[in-house]
């Protein structure tokens, strides 16, 4: 015991000695990696000497019902863990805080009351050794060093948890903490805001700024960090928040960092979607149309805005039971509550293709719950909307771009409650102008695109003062108006047999043009979209809208991948990295397409260590004009292309001959922000073998230009196509 009190009482003296050192002379100090790893182990550290001086505060408190002598060896040996690990942290505080990021003033004071304590858990040591019958200097001592360690917890904590973080349950709710959301509240704040107050504040915040990033204002968030604003209004595809999210989560760059709480599927959508729409930090919530797709897809996130001309809607009806709503979810159909503790129900479709009638029907087993339904781009056809009809309670109903005409309205007027109505892109016309008198309950109809005119919408406006027609924004006769992008009807990126590529615009009078050769389309000699696109192969469909008058759309880029061969059997040559196995060879041929969002789904083959190499074996051997590599592309994660593509052939896998040397393009520091999956199509002579091998090699060295420059890149590869 001796001996382990002289070295503890000399390794706490080093210490002791070395942070005064370092502390006068930090400027100059600079640290080797294997210190800045020991230095983030200070908050796991930290706990020890918090637990062992309350220890030795209650033991202390405690002594008279101790046996002296008893109490004196295990007093004394109490301080000595104390003051040892107080030391300790103390010196990894140091190492941490040279990594910057931290607010100056509050790392100053931290840093100072995290050594004062440790230099007092010492004296405490000391003054008990020498001093020990100076009891009430002992006791004033140790109170003392317990305010230094909570002066220096809060601090800790607002460096890394924000301002006031210790005590905010005790002082409750700071104003402005928690804003009320109403209508008028912006989409930032109610959806965007909570999103990055869960996920980002506690390192970018005023006190501690990683990155030279502040998100918890909107001044500093707009102003960035480092490396400048975090998104690009409308392109969140270079928006560095966007970027930094969907990297691995292995890399250093990914955000937040491993080990914090990382953000849901729905809320990195959620950004996309808001970025992609323009980042508007201003707009309100019922500036939004309810048609609004952001505004639909965000309804699920935002906690249920009070409207401020009315109170709360208070449901009188009984809730359905959990397993029922759980029953009615599945790909094609959502129904979920409309916030927390509501019996409101909410129900959408998706997929036209994948309509089916009778999940509309079903939804019949919760008719009193439902007071919104969404069939926007669904073939509902006048004869649905009688089961739309007995929806007794439903409030809210869109209807866009449907088949039904004025004939739904006759059943639509039996709904009693019905207040929002969206025929927008549908052929209801004036002609239904006796039925909406018939609505008890209507405040607002929306009839953009449909065959409404505006003034058609003026004239029913003049004769229905208690409801608001909606016909949409009316342009200046002189401003020139930019077209939104063809809309994409396909579901699926690989065609199969007679699937055909099909695009629409929903805006009357305008013209597609595309390209299928990589070009980019112009608004004169690229072809016109006239019926659905047939392709052979792997396709890269280029195309925008156009119409006079109209500034063209932006040019939207897809790549299809046609089904072709599927052999009976593929095998690897080499191992994938273990953590990206995906489901072996059979993920080569399995149809799935991967997601370029998530390289950890088990549609993707990771390849790092070695290259890419598979056999594919077909029973009988079809005749094979080209092999479609599809393979993921992030550059800024260092997945990149393969830079070279070997083909053989051969009646087996043992006499195989080399059918096509290809060096696909190299990647530009141009498409450092590409996130997506493309393809390598490599045309081969026409061949009839029963076994290939394709072989690749992935980037040895990533270039000058790149972040990771001299590093290794990684291939992905989802599917191998053979037609």
């Amino acid at each position: 015991m001796k001996l382990f009190q002289r070295i503890t009482s000399n390794l706490v003296f080093f210490i002791q000695v070395l942070l005064l050192f370092l502390l006068f002379f930090q400027d100059k100090v600079n640290l080797p990696a294997w210190l800045q790893t020991v230095g983030r182990m200070h908050p796991l550290m930290l706990h020890l000497p918090i637990g062992l001086l309350v220890m030795s505060f209650l033991l202390w408190l405690i002594k008279n019902k101790i046996e002296e002598s008893s109490f004196k060896t295990i007093f004394r040996f109490s301080l000595q863990l104390t003051s040892l690990a107080a030391s300790l942290t103390a010196l990894m505080g140091f190492f941490l805080s040279r990594e910057g990021g931290y607010d100056p003033s509050t790392l100053v004071v931290h840093k100072t009351a995290g050594v004062l304590l440790s230099f007092m858990c010492y004296g405490l040591l000391l003054l008990f050794q020498y001093s020990s019958e100076r009891k009430t200097l002992f006791t004033g001592s140790i109170i003392t060093a317990i305010v230094t360690l909570l002066v220096a917890g809060d601090f800790g904590a607002t460096l890394t948890h924000g301002v006031g973080y210790v005590w905010q349950p005790v002082r409750g709710k700071e104003n402005g903490e928690e804003e009320t959301i109403t209508d008028s509240s912006t989409m930032f704040a109610a959806a965007v805001r909570p999103i990055l107050k869960s996920k980002c504040f506690t390192c970018h915040n005023e006190k501690k700024a990683k990155g030279k990033l502040v998100m918890t204002s909107i001044e500093k968030l707009l102003e960035g960090g480092k490396d400048g604003p975090i998104w690009v209004a409308g392109d969140p595809l270079n928006s560095h928040i966007i970027k930094k999210i969907n990297l691995p989560l292995e890399d250093k760059k990914h955000m937040p960092p491993e080990g914090k709480p990382q953000l849901s599927p729905g809320e990195m959508e959620l950004l996309y979607k808001w970025i992609e729409a323009g980042a508007d930090m201003k707009k309100i919530l019922k500036d939004y149309p309810e048609t609004d797709s952001l505004k639909i897809f965000t309804s699920k996130f935002i906690k249920a805005p009070q409207h401020e001309e009315e109170p709360e809607e208070k449901f009188t009806f009984a809730a359905a039971s959990p397993a029922e709503i759980k029953k009615l979810n599945d790909p094609f159909r959502s129904v979920f509550p409309l916030s927390i503790n509501s019996p409101a129900l909410q129900a959408e479709f998706f997929v036209r293709q994948n309509f089916d009638r009778k999940k509309l029907e079903e939804l019949l087993s919760v008719k009193e719950q439902l007071v919104i339904l969404n069939l926007s781009h669904m073939p509902v056809t006048d004869a649905d909307i009688k089961t739309v009809s007995k929806f007794i309670n439903l409030e809210k109903l869109i209807l866009n771009n449907t088949d039904i005409t004025n004939k739904a309205m006759e059943e639509l007027k039996n709904l009693k409650k019905l207040q929002y109505l969206s025929v927008n892109g549908t052929k209801v016309d004036k002609g239904a102008a006796n039925y909406f008198p018939l609505f008890p309950s209507m405040k607002e109809i929306f009839v953009w695109n449909s065959g409404i005119t505006q003034s058609d919408a003026a004239a029913l406006q003049s004769k229905n003062k208690s409801i608001i027609f909606n016909a949409g924004y009316v342009a200046d006769k002189n401003e020139v108006l930019k077209l939104n992008p063809p809309i994409l009807k396909n579901e699926n990126f690989v065609l199969s047999g007679e699937e055909k590529i099909v695009l629409n615009h929903y805006l009357p009078g305008a013209g597609i043009r595309y390209t299928t050769d990589g070009t980019m389309p112009d608004s004169i000699k690229a072809p016109v979209y006239t019926s659905p696109i047939v392709i052979n192969g792997f396709t890269v469909l280029k195309t925008k809208a156009v119409k006079t008058g109209w500034y063209s759309s932006d040019v939207r880029e897809y790549y299809f991948f046609k089904k072709g061969f599927t052999p009976q059997r593929a095998e690897l040559i080499n191992p994938t990295n273990e953590k990206y196995m995906g489901e072996g060879a059979t993920t080569l041929i399995d149809g799935k397409k991967g997601d370029a969002d998530n390289f950890k789904d088990a549609a993707w083959l990771g390849f790092r260590e070695k290259p890419f190499a598979a056999k594919f074996y077909f029973n009988q051997a079809p005749t094979v004009n080209s092999i479609t590599i599809s393979y993921g592309k992030n550059i800024g994660a260092y997945i990149l292309p393969p830079v070279l593509v070997e083909i053989w052939g051969g009646e087996d896998d043992k006499k195989m001959k080399l059918v096509k040397k290809f060096i696909p393009d190299p990647v530009t520091q141009d498409q450092m922000n590409t996130v997506r999956v493309e393809g390598i199509k490599i045309d081969i002579p026409p061949s009839q073998y029963k076994c290939y091998k394709v072989e690749t090699k992935n980037i040895l060295k990533l270039p000058l230009w790149h972040p990771g420059k001299g590093e290794k890149g990684w291939v992905f590869i989802d599917e191998i196509f053979f037609n």
